[in-house]
């Protein structure tokens, strides 16, 4: 498995399609906070559950001049179903071909299972990966905490730049 790029450094740039098969690319949000939450496929429990937290918080995300960019390695046919049936509002992006492509670049797809880990990456406004989180078991969500918390730091860094 590739490594996973180190903070501070440029975001890997990517294009994928969404469930309604638009291209988005990494590059359209900047301006904004980015957060790339990488998970192993739609419909299981777990991934349903951590998705469904987000769109709760979706909102407050958002209030963090944020967008989430959720990425997996499933087509865009499941996707656009599973957002329908979650009622999920922000991008569903498929990295199913070539499989695991974008998972690959930020080291966490996982070889042997064809799917990507758990994993968060946040990125700032001018497209640096400001810090990340990877699962060490993908069986385990994040808690939403780790969102907010990295948003905050990115926020804070943002205004102090500002005041120098």
């Amino acid at each position: 498995m590739a490594q996973t790029p180190q903070p501070n450094t440029p975001a890997p740039e990517f294009t994928l399609p969404d469930g309604n098969k638009k291209q988005v690319n990494l590059k359209d949000f900047r301006g904004k906070n980015v957060v790339l939450a990488f998970y192993p496929a739609d419909w299981s429990p777990v991934c349903t559950n951590e998705l469904a937290i987000i769109q709760e918080t979706i909102e407050d995300i958002r209030g963090q001049n944020a967008e989430i960019l959720a990425i997996s390695v499933d087509n865009v046919w499941s996707h656009k179903a599973w957002a329908q049936q979650q009622h999920i509002s922000f991008p569903l992006l498929s990295d199913f071909w070539p499989h695991g492509e974008v998972a690959r670049k930020y080291g966490v797809f996982l070889e042997e299972h064809g799917i990507s880990n758990r994993a968060l990456f946040f990125i700032d406004g001018s497209g640096a990966l400001r810090s990340s989180w990877v699962a060490e078991n993908p069986a385990v969500a994040p808690g939403i905490n780790i969102i907010f918390d990295a948003l905050e730091e990115i926020q804070g860094a943002s205004k102090e730049v500002r005041r120098a």
